[in-house]
């Protein structure tokens, strides 16, 4: 997964971490692409003994298509090239709940799409959306971790996650659903891959990940045996600590087919 998730074990200073990735499908092909952090155990860990203080609760949604609807006369005075970069904007959307009395945190990220190879702008777009919550867990990360772009730049190991739908190739139709690791990307994690990692290596469960996928048809088989079927039999999760996604690159590869409507 352009060894991204081993960056991660190598890079972020956090306790621990749940990453999930989900994508939800229309039956048009249309759907929503999103990334989420779970940093509960985080705030465990940094739980304030000051009674005095009260306990933060936050619930916040940052909409970009509402604000550039209210944004629209002043966009409107802007180069025609700035407001189209704004426009890029309009698919994404950013939630936070904190709740430090019962140690809960979550970021999520939502990015609609209108045909699932639209994804490959998310990385570009949440770059562009300079959201301060994000720069602060991208300050969690070393920045002299880094990786290589496919334009020769380095990025960081934030970037390179939210890069990280580029590492697969997904397809979705009324027939199946698939989504496979590139040739590219198998190829820097079996060249990359850490050896010394042992399962029962009490740091791999500090970062787990999951892939979620919601279907609007009911499923009939899935390829892969670590894949969950959801119980009404429309979607599939499959989740990983660092050993398993070290000790095999191909982990996340999946087949989906679907009843006949």
């Amino acid at each position: 997964m352009r060894t991204v998730l081993l960056l991660l074990l190598a890079a972020i200073t956090l306790t621990s971490c749940q990453i999930e990735e989900k994508i939800t499908f229309n039956q048009n092909g249309s759907g929503v692409y999103e990334m989420g952090f779970d940093m509960s155990e985080i705030m465990k860990m940094g739980a304030s003994e000051n009674d005095s203080v009260p306990p933060k609760v936050l619930d916040t949604v940052m909409n970009f298509a509402s604000f550039l609807d209210e944004k629209r006369d002043s966009i409107l005075t802007l180069p025609i090239a700035e407001q189209e970069k704004l426009e890029k904007l309009r698919p994404l959307q950013f939630s936070m709940k904190v709740n430090e009395e019962e140690s809960k945190m979550d970021m999520r990220l939502a990015y609609s799409f209108k045909e699932i190879g639209d994804v490959s702008n998310f990385a570009e777009v949440v770059e562009m959306a300079n959201i301060k919550e994000l720069d602060e867990l991208g300050s969690k990360v070393s920045p002299t971790e880094t990786e290589p772009s496919e334009d020769g730049e380095k990025k960081d190991s934030m970037s390179a996650l939210f890069s990280m739908s580029e590492s697969f190739i997904t397809t979705f139709s009324k027939k199946k659903f698939t989504r496979k690791i590139t040739k590219k990307a198998l190829e820097e994690s079996l060249a990359k891959k850490d050896t010394t990692m042992k399962s029962d290596d009490p740091f791999s469960d500090m970062i787990r990940f999951k892939q979620i996928y919601i279907f609007p048809y009911k499923i009939k088989s899935v390829s892969n045996a670590n894949a969950k079927i959801l119980s009404n039999f429309k979607g599939v999760e499959i989740e990983a600590n660092m050993f398993e996604m070290n000790n095999d690159p191909t982990f996340f590869d999946v087949e989906v087919q679907f009843e006949k409507e």
